[in-house]
């Protein structure tokens, strides 16, 4: 700092811009936020090398702002030529730079639209000056070098920097917390491609905006490229998508616009650094070096890399968007009702038709996103009725029509959409071929051994993991917490003789000891579930497993209709927002009984496999062979028609889809 002891000499830089007042002010728009001004002055500490910003805003005794203070660490203003910078308006000698962010000129003259008076003190190689503008006169600039001992006391013991001082404000910054929000959409990317830098507000300091990072290295010619994508969670206030080169100092020595800029909420910054770029100069804009780079066989290579890893990553967020649209079209009704049709295919309709509009969605994000309800709920339903008709094969001409592809991407669709159907298709079928397994050995279970004492814990643990067993209904039927099983299960011990067995009651070919040597088994879930008017409501389910040597009578079912009225009466079941149905399992109705036959058929017309007793607690007695029975009913025709659609799909470019199935699935 010796040099700032030199002897000083008085200079004088003030004077007028070529432009009117009026004319700077039309450079500014109308609707300015406070913030924008702020962050101007921020943007020419940055631009001048500053790696440190601190802003300090003092409010007056009614709330509104006194002064605001922005000090950087950065190179200072060069006001010995003062033609080239302050007295030049929109016409800026700042040399532009790839890590620049103005070069026009006019960010300095922002303030006017906040405040009436803007004070710049500078040190710039060795030597301080004062500038000072105000508002109702922007075209003159006063100017003026001054001692050491008049700078600013935060410039002060600084070898070189700015300081700019706000007065006479005429609108309010917002509240603190939304200043550096707003600052931090503005500035943060910035702050995120150079972390050694720090801007601070009030002391509190800015960090990027909500962001992921996604991180790759490539190697090419002996060089590695590493490769960070930031997406951000907002859309930075000015910044588009770009991709910036780096060298291994971490300099940017150039940005291009990102191939995926302007693609709905999708905002990114792309890095890309690396040692190769050491040979380059960020100074040379147009030089022959920054040609060469990008006409070069390395950089080619490398681009390409780029574009694969960006668009894989666009595929990835489109997928994920396209999953939460999907669910809030469903939780808002625009997707059919499938529930005319057997569960398992409902289930696969619904999936088929999700898969779809899947592929419609990445393909085209905007189509849905940006349609009425109605025109959703007509476009959803056309496609999927369209898809499981004999004319499926025009949903494509339908789609084509109306998506914006070109050739590649609509062939590309249609290969998607084949290969989304056959996946789906495949996947519905080994679910169940695999229920059909466990089908065929309870049920051989059910018929040759149900005179030997099961293991109650294994079966328990079949049941558990098989709840759809009894309707595909209960499939995704969850475990409890202990305190619903507990008191559940102390108020079925409460019913009169419900652990007792007496000879009529087991099977015949059974005994009275070995079906004493065996035990019910118990199962209670409560769920949260929507109802038709997408009310919530909690579902409980009681499942009562007799022990297969017993023969199901009106003992039993007695005992079932004693357990629904002492869940009414309790306070712990008596909720009006809770639904309960209690189903009654054995391997078999006892040849004797009339009671269980009667009340099925009494209710047969309810269209409720094996409902006995129906209000607020709906009763179901069901066996194993009807169980089994159920399944394979609603089962082997969409096994049927599923395998001939994937014979079909397969037989079709069975090559084709061999290829695309081996690539990663959407």
């Amino acid at each position: 700092m010796g040099n700032l002891t030199e002897t000083f000499e008085p200079f004088d830089f003030s004077g007028s811009n070529t432009i009117t007042d009026e004319g700077i002010r039309n450079n500014f728009k109308k609707d300015m936020e406070p913030w924008q001004p702020l962050s101007e002055l921020i943007w020419n500490g940055f631009d001048a090398g500053a790696t440190e910003i601190s802003v300090i805003i003092r409010e007056n005794g009614v709330g509104g702002p006194e002064s605001a203070t922005i000090l950087d660490n950065g190179n200072g203003i060069e006001f010995t030529k003062p033609l080239d910078n302050f007295r030049r308006f929109n016409d800026s000698l700042k040399k532009k730079s790839h890590s620049m962010h103005g070069s026009k000129g006019r960010g300095r003259l922002a303030f006017h639209k906040i405040c009436n008076l803007a004070i710049w003190y500078t040190r710039s190689d060795g030597r301080d000056a004062v500038i000072r503008v105000e508002s109702s006169h922007l075209r003159d600039i006063e100017g003026n070098t001054i001692p050491p001992e008049k700078q600013h006391a935060l410039l002060a013991e600084k070898e070189k920097g700015t300081c700019v001082e706000l007065f006479n404000f005429t609108r309010t910054f917002p509240p603190l917390e939304s200043l550096i929000n707003q600052l931090s959409l503005e500035i943060g990317w910035h702050l995120a491609l150079n972390p050694s830098k720090a801007l601070l507000v009030n002391g509190v300091r800015v960090k990027p905006p909500q962001h992921t990072k996604t991180q790759k290295t490539v190697p090419i010619d002996e060089a590695a490229f590493n490769i960070e994508l930031l997406h951000w969670a907002q859309k930075p206030n000015s910044e588009k998508s770009y991709n910036y080169l780096l060298d291994s100092q971490g300099n940017v020595i150039y940005h291009m616009p990102s191939s995926l800029n302007y693609k709905p909420g999708y905002h990114t910054s792309l890095f890309i650094s690396s040692q190769w770029f050491d040979g380059f100069s960020s100074s040379h804009t147009l030089s022959h070096e920054l040609e060469s780079l990008i006409s070069s066989k390395t950089w080619k290579q490398v681009a390409k890399q780029i574009s694969e890893f960006a668009q894989e990553h666009y595929k990835n967020f489109l997928i994920t968007q396209a999953d939460e649209q999907i669910e809030e079209f469903i939780k808002e009704g625009d997707f059919p009702d499938y529930s005319e049709f057997d569960s398992s295919y409902s289930e696969w309709r619904l999936n088929h038709t999700k898969n779809i509009i899947r592929a419609v969605i990445i393909s085209d994000p905007k189509l849905l996103k940006k349609s009425t309800k109605r025109q959703r709920k007509i476009i959803i339903r056309l496609l999927d009725r369209i898809s499981i008709s004999s004319e499926n094969d025009a949903l494509l001409d339908v789609l084509e029509s109306v998506l914006d592809l070109d050739a590649a991407s609509m062939s590309k669709f249609s290969s998607q959409l084949k290969k989304t159907k056959l996946n789906n298709i495949i996947q519905t079928i080994e679910t169940l071929q695999k229920r059909e397994l466990t089908i065929q050995r309870i049920s051989e279970i059910m018929r040759n051994h149900y005179k030997k004492i099961l293991e109650t814990p294994d079966l328990q643990k079949v049941i558990e993991a098989n709840t759809w067993l009894f309707g595909n209904q209960y499939e995704v039927i969850g475990a409890e917490e202990d305190t619903f099983t507990r008191i559940a299960y102390n108020l079925r011990n409460t019913v009169p003789e419900i652990n007792t067995i007496v000879e009529s009651d087991v099977d015949d070919g059974a005994t009275l000891e070995g079906a004493n040597r065996q035990v019910d088994l118990f199962l209670v879930r409560k769920t949260k579930q929507f109802d038709s008017m997408n009310q919530p409501y909690f579902r409980c389910v009681i499942i009562e497993i007799k022990r297969p040597s017993i023969a199901l009578s009106k003992r039993h079912l007695r005992q079932v209709d004693d357990y629904a009225e002492i869940l009414s009466r309790d306070p712990d079941f008596s909720g009006a927002n809770t639904k309960y149905e209690i189903i009654l399992v054995g391997r078999k109705i006892s040849d004797k009984d009339f009671a269980i036959r009667d009340k099925l058929r009494d209710l047969m017309d309810k269209n409720e496999p094996g409902l006995i007793g129906s209000g607020p607690i709906k009763r179901y007695v069901k066996t194993w062979r009807t169980i089994i029975e159920e399944f394979k009913i609603s089962n082997d025709y969409l096994l049927s028609a599923l395998q001939t659609q994937r014979d079909a799909l397969e037989n079709e470019s069975r090559e084709d889809l061999l290829r695309e199935l081996q690539q990663k699935t959407v």
